[in-house]
Protein backbone atom coordinates (compact mmCIF):
# COMPACT_ATOMS: atom_id res chain seq x y z
CA UNK A 1 0.00 0.00 0.00
CA UNK A 2 1.45 3.34 -1.04
CA UNK A 3 2.22 5.83 1.71
CA UNK A 4 1.06 9.39 1.24
CA UNK A 5 3.38 12.33 1.80
CA UNK A 6 3.38 13.96 5.24
CA UNK A 7 3.91 17.63 5.89
CA UNK A 8 4.81 19.56 9.03
CA UNK A 9 2.08 22.18 8.82
CA UNK A 10 -0.65 22.80 11.41
CA UNK A 11 0.38 20.50 14.29
CA UNK A 12 -2.34 18.13 15.42
CA UNK A 13 -1.28 18.63 19.02
CA UNK A 14 -1.55 22.19 20.41
CA UNK A 15 1.67 23.58 21.82
CA UNK A 16 0.51 24.23 25.36
CA UNK A 17 0.91 22.61 28.78
CA UNK A 18 -0.98 19.43 29.49
CA UNK A 19 -1.20 15.94 27.99
CA UNK A 20 -0.91 16.98 24.35
CA UNK A 21 2.17 19.09 24.99
CA UNK A 22 3.84 16.26 26.91
CA UNK A 23 3.01 13.86 24.08
CA UNK A 24 4.59 16.14 21.48
CA UNK A 25 7.67 16.59 23.67
CA UNK A 26 7.94 12.84 23.94
CA UNK A 27 7.93 12.47 20.16
CA UNK A 28 10.64 15.10 19.80
CA UNK A 29 12.92 14.05 22.67
CA UNK A 30 15.10 11.59 20.70
CA UNK A 31 16.34 14.43 18.50
CA UNK A 32 17.30 16.79 21.31
CA UNK A 33 20.65 15.02 21.79
CA UNK A 34 21.61 16.14 18.30
CA UNK A 35 21.64 19.70 19.62
CA UNK A 36 22.77 19.02 23.18
CA UNK A 37 25.23 16.19 22.74
CA UNK A 38 28.60 16.81 24.33
CA UNK A 39 31.50 16.23 21.98
CA UNK A 40 33.06 12.78 22.35
CA UNK A 41 30.44 11.31 24.71
CA UNK A 42 28.08 8.73 23.20
CA UNK A 43 24.48 8.31 24.34
CA UNK A 44 22.21 5.29 23.94
CA UNK A 45 19.38 6.34 21.59
CA UNK A 46 17.84 3.01 20.48
CA UNK A 47 17.24 -0.21 22.38
CA UNK A 48 18.66 -2.34 23.81
CA UNK A 49 16.68 -5.07 22.03
CA UNK A 50 17.20 -8.79 22.52
CA UNK A 51 17.01 -11.26 19.68
CA UNK A 52 15.67 -14.81 20.24
CA UNK A 53 17.65 -16.66 22.90
CA UNK A 54 18.73 -20.28 22.76
CA UNK A 55 19.57 -22.23 25.93
CA UNK A 56 23.17 -20.92 25.78
CA UNK A 57 23.25 -17.79 23.62
CA UNK A 58 21.53 -14.48 22.84
CA UNK A 59 22.27 -11.45 20.66
CA UNK A 60 21.41 -7.94 21.91
CA UNK A 61 21.09 -4.98 19.52
CA UNK A 62 21.43 -1.28 20.37
CA UNK A 63 22.19 2.08 18.77
CA UNK A 64 24.22 5.06 19.97
CA UNK A 65 24.49 8.60 18.62
CA UNK A 66 28.30 8.65 18.37
CA UNK A 67 31.19 6.17 18.16
CA UNK A 68 31.47 4.04 21.29
CA UNK A 69 32.79 0.77 22.67
CA UNK A 70 29.71 -1.20 23.75
CA UNK A 71 29.66 -3.86 26.45
CA UNK A 72 27.00 -5.61 28.48
CA UNK A 73 27.21 -6.66 32.11
CA UNK A 74 24.78 -9.50 32.82
CA UNK A 75 23.87 -11.86 35.64
CA UNK A 76 21.17 -14.38 36.59
CA UNK A 77 18.29 -12.46 38.09
CA UNK A 78 18.71 -12.14 41.85
CA UNK A 79 22.44 -12.99 41.68
CA UNK A 80 24.24 -9.66 41.13
CA UNK A 81 27.40 -11.21 42.57
CA UNK A 82 27.60 -13.47 39.49
CA UNK A 83 28.00 -10.56 37.07
CA UNK A 84 29.90 -11.14 33.82
CA UNK A 85 31.04 -8.61 31.24
CA UNK A 86 31.00 -9.10 27.47
CA UNK A 87 33.85 -8.33 25.12
CA UNK A 88 33.64 -4.80 23.66
CA UNK A 89 31.90 -4.25 20.32
CA UNK A 90 32.42 -1.06 18.33
CA UNK A 91 29.40 1.06 17.39
CA UNK A 92 30.72 3.13 14.50
CA UNK A 93 29.42 5.37 11.73
CA UNK A 94 29.85 2.71 9.03
CA UNK A 95 26.88 0.83 10.54
CA UNK A 96 24.90 3.81 11.76
CA UNK A 97 26.35 3.47 15.28
CA UNK A 98 24.50 0.18 15.75
CA UNK A 99 26.02 -2.77 17.57
CA UNK A 100 25.10 -6.37 18.24
CA UNK A 101 26.57 -7.94 21.36
CA UNK A 102 26.46 -11.75 21.43
CA UNK A 103 26.47 -13.42 24.86
CA UNK A 104 27.56 -17.07 25.02
CA UNK A 105 27.89 -19.69 27.74
CA UNK A 106 24.55 -18.87 29.35
CA UNK A 107 22.56 -21.15 31.65
CA UNK A 108 19.42 -22.77 30.23
CA UNK A 109 15.95 -21.65 31.38
CA UNK A 110 17.40 -18.68 33.27
CA UNK A 111 16.22 -15.09 33.54
CA UNK A 112 19.15 -12.69 33.10
CA UNK A 113 19.29 -9.00 33.97
CA UNK A 114 21.80 -6.80 32.16
CA UNK A 115 23.06 -3.26 31.81
CA UNK A 116 24.66 -1.38 28.93
CA UNK A 117 28.14 0.12 29.17
CA UNK A 118 29.29 2.77 26.69
CA UNK A 119 33.03 3.33 26.82
CA UNK A 120 32.97 1.66 30.23
CA UNK A 121 30.23 3.90 31.65
CA UNK A 122 26.89 2.35 32.70
CA UNK A 123 23.71 3.67 31.05
CA UNK A 124 20.76 4.37 33.33
CA UNK A 125 17.58 2.86 31.84
CA UNK A 126 15.19 2.88 34.80
CA UNK A 127 13.88 -0.70 34.82
CA UNK A 128 16.89 -2.91 33.96
CA UNK A 129 16.39 -4.87 30.73
CA UNK A 130 16.30 -8.67 30.87
CA UNK A 131 16.03 -11.79 28.74
CA UNK A 132 15.24 -15.45 29.41
CA UNK A 133 17.17 -18.34 27.89
CA UNK A 134 15.44 -21.38 26.39
CA UNK A 135 15.08 -24.68 28.28
CA UNK A 136 17.83 -27.28 27.91
CA UNK A 137 15.45 -29.48 25.90
CA UNK A 138 14.95 -27.36 22.76
CA UNK A 139 11.75 -29.18 21.77
CA UNK A 140 10.05 -29.07 25.18
CA UNK A 141 6.57 -27.49 25.11
CA UNK A 142 6.37 -24.21 27.00
CA UNK A 143 4.01 -21.39 27.73
CA UNK A 144 4.70 -18.82 25.02
CA UNK A 145 3.15 -15.47 24.13
CA UNK A 146 4.02 -13.93 20.76
CA UNK A 147 2.85 -10.41 19.89
CA UNK A 148 2.82 -9.48 16.23
CA UNK A 149 1.96 -6.71 13.78
CA UNK A 150 3.09 -4.91 10.64
CA UNK A 151 3.17 -1.48 8.99
CA UNK A 152 4.83 1.01 11.34
CA UNK A 153 5.00 4.50 9.81
CA UNK A 154 6.94 7.07 11.85
CA UNK A 155 6.76 10.74 10.72
CA UNK A 156 9.92 12.56 9.75
CA UNK A 157 11.82 14.32 12.54
CA UNK A 158 10.90 16.39 14.48
CA UNK A 159 7.94 13.98 14.54
CA UNK A 160 5.17 16.57 14.24
CA UNK A 161 1.72 15.07 13.64
CA UNK A 162 -0.81 16.69 11.31
CA UNK A 163 -4.49 15.90 10.64
CA UNK A 164 -3.51 13.94 7.51
CA UNK A 165 -0.55 12.10 9.04
CA UNK A 166 -0.10 8.67 7.49
CA UNK A 167 1.29 7.42 10.82
CA UNK A 168 -0.34 7.90 14.23
CA UNK A 169 -1.53 5.99 17.29
CA UNK A 170 1.97 5.42 18.68
CA UNK A 171 0.60 4.54 22.11
CA UNK A 172 0.13 1.06 20.64
CA UNK A 173 3.77 0.25 21.39
CA UNK A 174 3.31 0.70 25.14
CA UNK A 175 0.09 -1.31 24.90
CA UNK A 176 1.95 -4.21 23.31
CA UNK A 177 4.75 -3.97 25.88
CA UNK A 178 2.22 -4.01 28.73
CA UNK A 179 1.14 -7.51 27.68
CA UNK A 180 4.73 -8.67 28.37
CA UNK A 181 5.14 -10.85 25.26
CA UNK A 182 7.96 -13.37 25.23
CA UNK A 183 8.57 -12.48 21.58
CA UNK A 184 7.61 -9.62 19.27
CA UNK A 185 7.28 -10.81 15.67
CA UNK A 186 7.57 -7.87 13.24
CA UNK A 187 5.75 -8.79 10.01
CA UNK A 188 7.33 -6.28 7.64
CA UNK A 189 7.10 -2.56 6.83
CA UNK A 190 8.72 -1.91 10.21
CA UNK A 191 10.02 1.30 8.66
CA UNK A 192 8.77 3.19 5.60
CA UNK A 193 11.46 4.30 3.19
CA UNK A 194 10.52 7.46 1.27
CA UNK A 195 11.23 7.82 -2.45
CA UNK A 196 13.92 10.43 -1.86
CA UNK A 197 15.82 7.98 0.38
CA UNK A 198 17.07 6.25 -2.80
CA UNK A 199 18.39 9.25 -4.75
CA UNK A 200 20.84 10.47 -5.67
CA UNK A 201 22.55 7.08 -5.82
CA UNK A 202 25.76 8.25 -4.15
CA UNK A 203 23.74 9.38 -1.09
CA UNK A 204 21.33 6.43 -0.89
CA UNK A 205 23.27 4.45 1.72
CA UNK A 206 23.41 7.39 4.13
CA UNK A 207 19.77 8.32 3.52
CA UNK A 208 18.56 4.74 4.04
CA UNK A 209 20.60 4.48 7.24
CA UNK A 210 19.03 7.73 8.45
CA UNK A 211 15.55 6.36 7.79
CA UNK A 212 16.26 3.32 9.97
CA UNK A 213 17.86 5.47 12.66
CA UNK A 214 14.96 7.95 12.72
CA UNK A 215 12.53 5.10 13.36
CA UNK A 216 14.68 3.24 15.88
CA UNK A 217 15.38 6.28 18.05
CA UNK A 218 11.65 7.16 18.18
CA UNK A 219 10.85 7.55 21.91
CA UNK A 220 7.44 5.76 21.95
CA UNK A 221 9.12 2.64 20.57
CA UNK A 222 11.78 2.21 23.25
CA UNK A 223 9.79 0.41 25.95
CA UNK A 224 8.66 -2.24 23.49
CA UNK A 225 12.19 -2.72 22.11
CA UNK A 226 13.36 -3.45 25.67
CA UNK A 227 10.51 -5.93 26.31
CA UNK A 228 10.88 -9.62 25.50
CA UNK A 229 12.76 -10.79 22.42
CA UNK A 230 12.36 -9.68 18.79
CA UNK A 231 12.52 -11.19 15.32
CA UNK A 232 11.54 -9.62 12.01
CA UNK A 233 10.79 -10.19 8.36
CA UNK A 234 10.52 -7.46 5.76
CA UNK A 235 8.03 -6.37 3.14
CA UNK A 236 8.24 -3.72 0.43
CA UNK A 237 8.61 -0.54 2.53
CA UNK A 238 11.53 -1.72 4.68
CA UNK A 239 13.09 -3.33 1.58
CA UNK A 240 12.71 -0.57 -1.00
CA UNK A 241 10.05 1.43 -2.86
CA UNK A 242 6.34 0.59 -2.88
CA UNK A 243 5.77 -2.94 -4.29
CA UNK A 244 9.51 -3.43 -4.89
CA UNK A 245 10.70 -6.83 -6.13
CA UNK A 246 13.90 -8.58 -7.26
CA UNK A 247 14.66 -5.77 -9.72
CA UNK A 248 15.31 -3.19 -6.96
CA UNK A 249 18.83 -1.95 -7.72
CA UNK A 250 19.73 -1.30 -4.06
CA UNK A 251 18.51 -4.63 -2.67
CA UNK A 252 21.96 -5.78 -1.47
CA UNK A 253 22.33 -2.52 0.46
CA UNK A 254 18.81 -2.91 1.86
CA UNK A 255 19.69 -6.40 3.11
CA UNK A 256 22.86 -5.15 4.80
CA UNK A 257 20.88 -2.42 6.56
CA UNK A 258 18.21 -4.89 7.67
CA UNK A 259 20.98 -6.98 9.26
CA UNK A 260 22.37 -3.87 10.98
CA UNK A 261 19.05 -3.09 12.69
CA UNK A 262 17.78 -6.54 13.74
CA UNK A 263 19.19 -9.40 15.82
CA UNK A 264 17.70 -12.32 13.89
CA UNK A 265 19.56 -15.65 14.27
CA UNK A 266 20.29 -15.94 10.54
CA UNK A 267 19.82 -14.44 7.08
CA UNK A 268 19.43 -16.67 4.03
CA UNK A 269 21.86 -19.42 3.03
CA UNK A 270 25.45 -19.49 1.79
CA UNK A 271 25.12 -18.39 -1.80
CA UNK A 272 21.42 -17.48 -1.44
CA UNK A 273 20.87 -13.96 -0.14
CA UNK A 274 17.78 -13.00 1.82
CA UNK A 275 16.21 -12.59 5.24
CA UNK A 276 14.75 -16.09 5.50
CA UNK A 277 15.62 -18.28 8.48
CA UNK A 278 13.99 -20.50 11.10
CA UNK A 279 13.50 -19.79 14.81
CA UNK A 280 12.73 -22.76 17.12
CA UNK A 281 10.78 -21.89 20.26
CA UNK A 282 10.15 -25.20 21.99
CA UNK A 283 7.38 -27.03 20.16
CA UNK A 284 6.66 -23.84 18.17
CA UNK A 285 8.84 -23.01 15.18
CA UNK A 286 8.88 -19.84 13.11
CA UNK A 287 9.80 -20.00 9.45
CA UNK A 288 10.68 -16.41 8.54
CA UNK A 289 10.22 -15.97 4.79
CA UNK A 290 11.65 -13.37 2.42
CA UNK A 291 9.00 -12.30 -0.09
CA UNK A 292 11.06 -9.53 -1.77
CA UNK A 293 14.65 -10.37 -2.67
CA UNK A 294 13.78 -13.07 -5.26
CA UNK A 295 10.25 -11.93 -6.17
CA UNK A 296 9.05 -11.47 -9.74
CA UNK A 297 6.55 -8.75 -10.68
CA UNK A 298 3.07 -9.44 -9.23
CA UNK A 299 1.58 -8.14 -12.49
CA UNK A 300 3.73 -10.43 -14.66
CA UNK A 301 2.28 -13.01 -17.04
CA UNK A 302 4.93 -15.75 -17.00
CA UNK A 303 3.25 -18.84 -15.50
CA UNK A 304 6.59 -19.77 -13.88
CA UNK A 305 6.90 -16.47 -11.99
CA UNK A 306 7.89 -16.78 -8.33
CA UNK A 307 7.43 -14.92 -5.08
CA UNK A 308 9.95 -16.86 -2.98
CA UNK A 309 12.47 -18.13 -5.53
CA UNK A 310 13.35 -21.79 -6.14
CA UNK A 311 16.21 -21.95 -3.61
CA UNK A 312 14.20 -20.48 -0.74
CA UNK A 313 11.25 -22.71 -1.54
CA UNK A 314 13.43 -25.83 -1.44
CA UNK A 315 14.94 -24.65 1.85
CA UNK A 316 11.41 -24.20 3.27
CA UNK A 317 10.32 -27.68 2.19
CA UNK A 318 13.39 -29.25 3.77
CA UNK A 319 12.93 -27.27 6.98
CA UNK A 320 9.25 -28.26 7.25
CA UNK A 321 10.06 -31.88 6.52
CA UNK A 322 12.55 -32.16 9.38
CA UNK A 323 10.71 -29.95 11.89
CA UNK A 324 9.18 -31.76 14.86
CA UNK A 325 7.30 -28.70 16.13
CA UNK A 326 3.62 -29.01 17.04
CA UNK A 327 3.04 -25.56 15.50
CA UNK A 328 4.87 -24.49 12.34
CA UNK A 329 4.31 -20.77 11.70
CA UNK A 330 5.03 -19.67 8.13
CA UNK A 331 5.52 -15.90 8.35
CA UNK A 332 5.55 -13.68 5.28
CA UNK A 333 5.13 -10.01 4.44
CA UNK A 334 2.49 -10.52 1.73
CA UNK A 335 -0.62 -12.58 2.28
CA UNK A 336 -0.30 -16.24 1.29
CA UNK A 337 -3.78 -17.82 1.32
CA UNK A 338 -6.03 -15.01 0.10
CA UNK A 339 -7.38 -14.91 -3.48
CA UNK A 340 -8.25 -12.22 -6.00
CA UNK A 341 -11.56 -10.47 -5.25
CA UNK A 342 -12.55 -11.21 -8.88
CA UNK A 343 -10.82 -12.37 -12.08
CA UNK A 344 -10.56 -8.71 -13.14
CA UNK A 345 -9.09 -7.45 -9.82
CA UNK A 346 -5.60 -8.41 -8.69
CA UNK A 347 -6.49 -7.66 -5.07
CA UNK A 348 -3.18 -6.17 -4.00
CA UNK A 349 0.06 -8.04 -3.55
CA UNK A 350 0.13 -11.65 -2.41
CA UNK A 351 0.89 -15.25 -3.31
CA UNK A 352 -2.39 -15.36 -5.25
CA UNK A 353 -0.52 -13.46 -7.99
CA UNK A 354 1.83 -16.45 -8.35
CA UNK A 355 -0.80 -19.19 -8.69
CA UNK A 356 1.37 -21.97 -10.10
CA UNK A 357 4.03 -21.62 -7.39
CA UNK A 358 1.45 -21.44 -4.61
CA UNK A 359 -0.61 -24.39 -5.81
CA UNK A 360 2.48 -26.57 -6.21
CA UNK A 361 3.49 -25.77 -2.62
CA UNK A 362 0.01 -26.44 -1.23
CA UNK A 363 -0.11 -29.75 -3.12
CA UNK A 364 3.29 -30.63 -1.66
CA UNK A 365 2.09 -29.82 1.88
CA UNK A 366 -0.82 -32.21 1.48
CA UNK A 367 1.23 -34.96 -0.16
CA UNK A 368 3.92 -34.79 2.54
CA UNK A 369 1.26 -34.74 5.28
CA UNK A 370 2.93 -31.81 7.07
CA UNK A 371 1.04 -31.18 10.31
CA UNK A 372 0.77 -28.03 12.41
CA UNK A 373 1.09 -25.43 9.64
CA UNK A 374 -0.31 -21.95 10.36
CA UNK A 375 0.33 -18.86 8.19
CA UNK A 376 1.02 -15.32 9.48
CA UNK A 377 1.30 -12.18 7.30
CA UNK A 378 0.88 -8.39 7.29
CA UNK A 379 1.00 -5.69 4.58
CA UNK A 380 -2.62 -5.00 3.72
CA UNK A 381 -3.54 -2.42 6.44
CA UNK A 382 -6.39 -4.41 7.95
CA UNK A 383 -6.56 -7.60 10.01
CA UNK A 384 -8.48 -10.82 9.49
CA UNK A 385 -8.25 -14.60 9.49
CA UNK A 386 -8.34 -16.46 6.18
CA UNK A 387 -9.31 -20.12 5.99
CA UNK A 388 -8.72 -22.45 3.07
CA UNK A 389 -10.40 -25.85 3.10
CA UNK A 390 -8.48 -28.87 1.76
CA UNK A 391 -10.15 -32.18 0.93
CA UNK A 392 -8.91 -35.07 3.03
CA UNK A 393 -6.86 -33.04 5.47
CA UNK A 394 -7.04 -30.11 7.88
CA UNK A 395 -7.92 -26.60 6.62
CA UNK A 396 -5.14 -24.03 6.37
CA UNK A 397 -5.53 -20.79 8.31
CA UNK A 398 -3.71 -17.48 7.94
CA UNK A 399 -3.60 -14.56 10.35
CA UNK A 400 -3.07 -11.25 8.55
CA UNK A 401 -2.32 -8.52 11.11
CA UNK A 402 -1.99 -4.86 10.04
CA UNK A 403 -1.45 -1.94 10.61
CA UNK A 404 0.37 -0.96 13.79
CA UNK A 405 0.64 2.80 13.17
CA UNK A 406 0.21 3.34 9.41
CA UNK A 407 -3.13 4.46 8.00
CA UNK A 408 -5.92 1.86 7.85
CA UNK A 409 -7.02 0.75 4.37
CA UNK A 410 -10.14 2.74 3.45
CA UNK A 411 -11.73 -0.06 1.39
CA UNK A 412 -10.80 -3.52 2.71
CA UNK A 413 -11.38 -6.45 0.38
CA UNK A 414 -10.73 -9.69 2.32
CA UNK A 415 -11.32 -12.98 0.48
CA UNK A 416 -11.99 -16.24 2.34
CA UNK A 417 -12.35 -14.15 5.51
CA UNK A 418 -13.35 -15.96 8.70
CA UNK A 419 -16.53 -14.13 9.82
CA UNK A 420 -16.08 -11.77 12.74
CA UNK A 421 -12.32 -11.33 12.37
CA UNK A 422 -12.07 -8.23 10.15
CA UNK A 423 -10.43 -5.30 11.98
CA UNK A 424 -10.34 -1.87 10.34
CA UNK A 425 -8.42 0.15 12.91
CA UNK A 426 -4.81 0.25 14.09
CA UNK A 427 -4.19 -2.99 15.96
CA UNK A 428 -1.83 -5.78 16.95
CA UNK A 429 -2.33 -9.50 17.47
CA UNK A 430 -1.15 -12.16 19.90
CA UNK A 431 -0.51 -15.87 19.49
CA UNK A 432 -0.57 -17.68 22.82
CA UNK A 433 0.62 -21.29 23.09
CA UNK A 434 -0.31 -23.29 26.17
CA UNK A 435 -1.18 -26.71 27.53
CA UNK A 436 0.75 -29.91 28.21
CA UNK A 437 2.35 -32.12 25.58
CA UNK A 438 -0.38 -33.91 23.66
CA UNK A 439 -2.96 -31.21 24.40
CA UNK A 440 -1.35 -28.03 23.12
CA UNK A 441 -3.52 -25.08 22.08
CA UNK A 442 -2.91 -21.92 20.05
CA UNK A 443 -5.13 -18.94 20.86
CA UNK A 444 -5.04 -16.07 18.36
CA UNK A 445 -6.41 -12.68 19.41
CA UNK A 446 -6.63 -9.15 18.01
CA UNK A 447 -6.34 -5.99 20.13
CA UNK A 448 -6.80 -2.30 19.40
CA UNK A 449 -4.21 0.38 20.18
CA UNK A 450 -5.66 0.90 23.68
CA UNK A 451 -5.58 -2.82 24.50
CA UNK A 452 -9.27 -3.59 23.97
CA UNK A 453 -9.82 -7.26 23.11
CA UNK A 454 -11.46 -7.43 19.66
CA UNK A 455 -11.76 -11.16 18.92
CA UNK A 456 -10.18 -14.51 19.69
CA UNK A 457 -9.96 -17.86 17.91
CA UNK A 458 -8.69 -21.19 19.25
CA UNK A 459 -6.65 -23.80 17.35
CA UNK A 460 -5.89 -27.01 19.25
CA UNK A 461 -2.83 -28.79 17.86
CA UNK A 462 -5.07 -31.77 17.21
CA UNK A 463 -7.07 -29.66 14.72
CA UNK A 464 -3.92 -29.03 12.66
CA UNK A 465 -3.22 -32.68 11.93
CA UNK A 466 -3.72 -34.70 8.76
CA UNK A 467 -6.86 -36.77 9.02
Amino acid sequence: MKASKITASTPLLPLRPGFAWRALCRLALPWLPLALHAAGAADLVGGPMSGPATSERVGVWLMTDAPAQVQLEYWPQGQPGAVRRSAPVAAGPERGHTARVDLDGLQAATRYTYRVLLDGNPVELGEPPAFTTAPADPAAPRELLIATGSCNYVPDPPYVLTPDSFGAGFEIFDTVAARRPDLMLWLGDSIYYRDDDFAPADQAAARMHRRWAATRRFAPLQRLLRTGQHVAIWDDHDYGPDNANRDFALKAMALALFQDYWANPGYGLPGVAGTFTRVPLGDVELFLLDDRYHRDDDAGTDPARTMLGAAQLEWLKGALRNSRASFKLLTNGSRMLSDRPSPEQRGGEGWHNFPAERQAFLDWLAAERIDGVFFVSGDIHYTHLTERERPGTYPLTELTCSPLTARVHPRPFPVREVPGTLVTQRNFCTLQFSGPAGARVLRVAAWDAAGTHLWEAEFPAARLRTR
